[in-house]
């Protein structure tokens, strides 16, 4: 009797120290996201105006959906590629998983959900799995209203950059190009020119 009342009481302090051992582990992760992370709220945000607004167009590259019949779309030798590489909070290759379709009053306004594929560069990437809109200011509401959900499955590489609004809300806004190697050479490229400077 005395050895099965030992016994439960070494079980009980055995559960104890487990039970102890992983609220001390989920503590320090607490604190650990909490430390000033990509996406703490902590992070001071540029607004989105003027050269940024240029860069982070909220628009699709067309030769990303097959649209560059002249072949014109060189990322290499685009300064755009350049600055969007050494200005973005991350280069990532995604793909298109959602596409909605929401009225704002007369105007339709499009919701890009899009999954992040592989991290190419930057320090500051948005979660795995984000949305972007595509408003009547983008360049790219034709092809948007032309594709739409047979954008679904599409891969892009993005360029995305977190903004503050004026209420204090934050947003990210984007560019897509295509996913293919030329873009990924560029994007290496302007990084490693970036360094020199």
């Amino acid at each position: 009797m005395v050895r099965s009342r030992l016994r439960g009481s070494m079980r009980a302090l055995a559960l104890a120290g487990i039970l102890g051992g992983l609220g001390l582990v989920g503590l320090l992760s607490a604190c650990g996201s909490s430390s000033g992370g990509p996406n703490s709220p902590s992070r001071p945000l540029p607004a989105y105006a003027g050269r940024s607004a240029t860069l982070f167009d909220d628009t699709i590259e067309p030769a990303g959906v097959g649209l560059d019949f002249q072949k014109g779309y060189q990322p290499r030798h685009d300064p755009l590629v350049r600055e969007r590489s050494q200005t973005s909070d991350a280069v990532i290759r995604v793909r298109v998983s959602t596409v909605t379709a929401k009225k704002d009053g007369p105007e339709v306004v499009y919701q890009l959900g899009l999954h992040t594929v592989e991290k190419v560069a930057g320090e500051n990437p948005p979660e795995t799995d984000f949305t972007v809109q595509i408003t009547k200011s983008s360049e790219s509401l034709g092809i948007m209203k032309n594709f739409e959900s047979r954008l679904v499955g599409y891969p892009f590489v993005a360029f995305v950059r977190e903004f503050v609004r004026p209420d204090g809300d934050r947003e990210i806004h984007f560019h897509l190009a295509p996913d293919t190697k030329d873009v990924k050479v560029a994007v290496s490229d302007a990084l490693a020119l970036g360094e020199l400077k």
